[in-house]
């Protein structure tokens, strides 16, 4: 019994290690993009930074959530913060997890260079529902 409840206890500092070595970092020239983590609706949130801002734009992939092999392309939407330097659309849009109404947002389209992770991708993003106007590279920071 004795031996048993030393291993629980040994065993709890590494939970948190263990899940933090889930989570998934990015280098790109505009700074680094982190998948943070996944709504209840099953979207996995990325979070990217914004130039001149403490803030940090979010994007929303509903079919990248918990998927860690077979990743090809995926579709979803980005959000930012009033103010932050990109146009602004004709209407709102709700935030998916703070029910907040934002006029920055547009389409994402998220495609990986491998199949399971680390990978490298390629993002294309546009504003509103406007085509695909600028691109992003990710590449993934491992440790080492």
């Amino acid at each position: 019994m004795k031996y048993s409840l030393l291993a629980a206890l040994m065993a709890l500092p590494l939970a948190p290690l263990a899940h933090a070595q889930q989570s998934e970092v990015w280098r790109t020239e505009i700074g680094t993009v982190v998948y943070d983590h996944e709504t209840a609706r099953g979207e996995a949130v990325l979070t990217f930074p914004i130039a001149g801002s403490e803030q940090r734009g979010v994007a929303f992939i509903p079919e990248l959530a918990g998927q860690r092999t077979d990743r090809g392309v995926f579709y979803g939407l980005w959000i930012e913060p009033g103010g932050s330097g990109a146009p602004a659309c004709d209407f709102a849009i709700t935030d998916p997890e703070t029910g907040t109404p934002r006029q920055t947002w547009g389409r994402i389209q998220m495609i990986f260079v491998d199949p399971g992770v680390p990978s490298s991708w390629v993002l294309r993003r546009g504003y509103c529902f406007d085509d695909y106007s600028e691109f992003l590279i990710g590449r993934p920071v491992t440790g080492g």
